[in-house]
């Protein structure tokens, strides 16, 4: 089994069981400044510039998306997503996307983290409308660089439970 899935069985497995009642504190480790560096930094900038090709490079090639009705290859789900920038960029519209976290725990080479983002579209008269959704990434430090090996979505939320989260 290649490394990289052998890690996201592992990380899948412990969110698992953290997610059935357990309540680990949350750990940041000095890596986390590198994963915000080069993963959430990546992908506020990525949604901003319509950078799917930017936003691709962030996830292992074999990553998994995870969404309430189902599961998809990253690949597949960057498809969509870059056909769904090119669409939005036409009609002169724009996104931006943020990051708040309840749950980091990471160490030299994997890290767990949870939390909402706030995905907005931003119309071409001014006019924004933001939706929240958590979120729980499983990432890896491979060859010096932290990727994405699964991404889980959950159903949208509201903005006060967006709002109770740290800065």
């Amino acid at each position: 089994m290649p490394t990289h899935l052998a890690l996201f069985a592992i990380a899948l497995r412990l969110a698992t069981v953290l997610g059935q009642g357990a309540t680990a504190p949350t750990a940041v480790a000095p890596s986390s400044r590198e994963i915000d560096l080069q993963v959430w930094s990546v992908f506020v900038a990525t949604v901003a510039a319509d950078d799917i090709v930017g936003m691709g490079n962030v996830y292992f090639p074999d990553a998994v998306l995870v969404r309430p009705r189902g599961t998809q290859p990253i690949k597949q789900t960057l498809e969509g997503w870059g056909r769904d920038m090119v669409a939005a960029k036409a009609k002169g519209s724009r996104a931006t996307v943020e990051f708040r976290f309840s749950r980091r725990q990471d160490d030299a080479s994997t890290a767990f983290d949870a939390g909402i983002f706030k995905y907005s579209v931003i119309e071409k008269s001014g006019a924004s409308v933001s939706k929240f959704y958590p979120f729980e990434e499983l990432i890896a430090k491979t060859d010096g660089k932290w990727r994405v090996l699964m991404e889980r979505q959950f159903t949208e939320v509201t903005q006060e439970e967006w709002d109770e989260l740290p800065r």
